[in-house]
């Protein structure tokens, strides 16, 4: 009874100093307004508020607002710079900073309403898995990056300036409280490299859409303000966009595709010499996954480094590990008349990340792909294996759009892939919840 009571004794005692370190780390200001325009308050986790002006100190729990013509620029400890734009509302969540252990920085910011722009500073250089903007619909993690974003109502779009930005919706493995970037299924990677292109969720979507900007405004532009902006801009190089080259139209275009698509060397068209001794140049795969890391995971990751995916190709699918690229030479739609096929499996990568999050290797042992495009339907089967789970088995179903892309979800797993717009070969990652860890991978099937 004595050391119980010991117990709970340390225990509030560890409690209230904890409460005591948090008050004196929250008492210190993380950030400066910089520059502001219109009328902008700031309000304390404690309730108080004062009108923001040059120099006004911002701390962690502060809540941001800015009125109508309202235009606050703020530079953190660590050099980010964020800008609230005017009717927004931001808080400032957590910023943990501490130049002597970068990695051990934290910082969420969450977005109410409005737009926002932000610009990495050390901590989300340092510690990319320990930053997160959310919105009421989603979570952003980033990989070193400048970018925009604007929720409102049902909706949440994001463009990306420079580096990517990783957004996914709350739900099953995503959760409002937690930092850096969602790695569920239904998250959608936009980078800088992809071009002219924003992404963009709304509620009634299973997963964020990639779109070109030529179809729907910009972030920055979505909330125009009567003030005039001053001539130097504190909070970073460059707008994220210029007005009077977008047009309008919410619902453009709706397509996990990329419009700047790099033309493939030579021309099919042109006539030659035969050059008996030379042997003829193999036409290029029409899918490709290519991985953000550096090196493969090991000798059965079948993936090509991110540059060399994306040759000639445009992204369809991806996570934070592999991007899945097609050739799209014209119109990215699907032809009529491919029937049904029954795909064969050609290549697959695999592996276990434990409840520790320790990775260990995985095999895929066999699978089915049948897609019937007539109807749109696409029917999958995997046999996965690893030493933690044993032989475990993955199902899926579901619909292929017009352009070939394909979803399905539930609550222990996931699938999200292509079709090359021949109807030749398709590809997909996946994710299965098994013994307390994910068995998750990427598949490419031929005819």
């Amino acid at each position: 009874m004595y050391s119980l009571r010991l117990s709970v004794f340390a225990r509030f005692a560890l409690w209230f100093a904890s409460l005591a370190v948090a008050g004196s780390v929250s008492a210190q200001a993380v950030g400066e307004v910089t520059l502001h325009i219109g009328h902008a308050m700031v309000v304390s986790a404690s309730g108080t508020s004062e009108a923001v002006r040059r120099g006004t100190s911002i701390h962690p729990g502060d809540r941001i607002e800015t009125s109508e013509g309202g235009h606050v620029h703020i530079r953190f400890v660590d050099g980010a710079m964020v800008s609230v734009r005017p009717t927004s509302r931001l808080v400032v969540e957590d910023y943990q900073y501490n130049p002597q252990q970068v990695a051990q920085s934290s910082v969420r910011f969450r977005l109410e309403k409005g737009v926002t722009r932000a610009i990495s500073g050390a901590a989300a250089e340092g510690a990319k898995d320990r930053f997160r903007l959310n919105t009421p619909l989603v979570a952003i993690g980033v990989r070193g990056t400048d970018f925009v974003v604007r929720t409102q109502g049902n909706q949440t779009i994001a463009s990306v300036n420079q580096g990517a930005i990783i957004m996914a919706p709350f739900g099953e493995g995503c959760s409002p409280q937690a930092f850096g970037p969602c790695g569920s299924i239904t998250a959608k990677l936009l980078s800088a490299d992809m071009g002219n292109m924003l992404v963009e969720f709304r509620s009634t979507l299973a997963q964020p859409e990639l779109k070109p900007m030529n179809g729907v405004k910009a972030p920055e532009t979505m909330l125009a303000s009567a003030e005039p902006r001053p001539s130097s801009e504190a909070v970073g190089p460059r707008d994220a966009s210029k007005p009077g080259t977008r047009t309008t139209g919410d619902d453009a275009v709706a397509a996990a595709l990329v419009h700047d698509v790099v033309r493939l060397a030579g021309d099919a068209s042109a006539t030659a010499p035969v050059a008996p001794l030379v042997p003829a140049v193999p036409e290029p795969a029409q899918l490709a996954w290519g991985r953000w890391a550096v090196a493969k995971s090991d000798a059965t990751d079948f993936s090509v480094a991110r540059l060399e995916g994306r040759e000639g190709r445009v992204v369809t699918v991806g996570d934070d590990n592999f991007l899945l690229y097609r050739i799209e030479n014209g119109s990215a739609v699907l032809p009529q008349g491919l029937g049904s096929v029954s795909f064969g499996l050609q290549q697959a990568y695999a592996r276990y990340t434990g409840p520790a999050l320790d990775i260990q290797p995985a095999t895929v042992q066999g699978g089915s792909l049948s897609i019937d495009f007539n109807s749109r339907l696409f029917n999958t089967a995997l046999n996965l294996r690893s030493a933690a789970t044993g032989n475990v088995g993955l199902q899926a179903s579901g619909s292929v759009r017009d352009d070939g892309l394909f979803v399905s979800r539930s609550a222990t797993q996931a699938v999200a892939g292509a079709v090359a717009l021949d109807g030749k070969s398709a590809g997909y990652l996946f994710e299965k919840a098994a013994a307390g860890g994910t068995l998750s991978g990427i598949t490419l099937w031929g005819r």
